[in-house]
């Protein structure tokens, strides 16, 4: 299937009524990329802009500096990113390094994420989104955990059902053998006369 296929395949899929939340969340997603791109692009020009007045500057006798890629306030960037830019924001090679990574990141989710969902007939669009986008601190548990959960459903709930079950069952008057003290023999009572 061409790309145009592909494109025309999604188009149908997010018009089609039965998964409406599916269009919402490529809704969602396309804004939030869009957001994270227009930032970025903001930010390189700033950087260029600022190589250039430097240049400048050493031009008309000035002292060099370096320059800083200013990577603060870039919404939704995955947080290794920020990290690898923040070991040296004046370097070509961490600021480099950071985008390759960040390219990694959407191979990485377009691979295991869309791609797994789209094979199982999941919401590939909704789950895309919020791993990418979604408040990784919902209850301090990472979205890929939440991911997982709900990857693996059938076998927590077979697992909590278990638990459930044999709470169920429990008799508090049932004695564990944990509970059972070792017997001491008894000692006769001896009556003083």
């Amino acid at each position: 299937m061409g790309f145009k296929e592909t494109i025309n395949e999604e188009k149908r899929d997010l018009v089609n009524a039965k998964r409406p939340y599916e269009t919402a969340a490529f809704l969602l997603f396309s804004v939030f990329f869009i957001q994270q791109m227009f930032y970025l692009f903001l930010r390189f020009l700033q950087y260029f802009k600022d190589v250039k007045a430097m240049n400048d500057a050493v031009a008309l006798g000035a002292t060099a500096w370096k320059v800083a890629f200013r990577y603060t306030n870039v919404t939704n960037l995955p947080l290794y990113v920020n990290r690898i830019i923040g070991v040296d924001p004046t370097s070509w090679f961490y600021v480099g390094l950071s985008f390759l990574f960040l390219l990694l990141w959407y191979f990485m989710i377009w691979l295991l994420v869309w791609n797994y969902c789209k094979k199982r007939k999941l919401a590939k669009w909704t789950w895309t989104t919020l791993i990418i986008f979604g408040p990784g601190t919902i209850f301090l548990v990472p979205t890929y955990l939440w991911f997982a959960i709900y990857v693996f459903r059938p076998y927590v709930f077979r697992f909590i059902r278990r638990g459930v079950d044999e709470y169920k069952k429990y008799n508090e008057n049932y004695v564990f053998k944990e509970e059972v003290k070792a017997a001491k023999p008894v000692e006769p009572e001896i009556k003083e006369e």
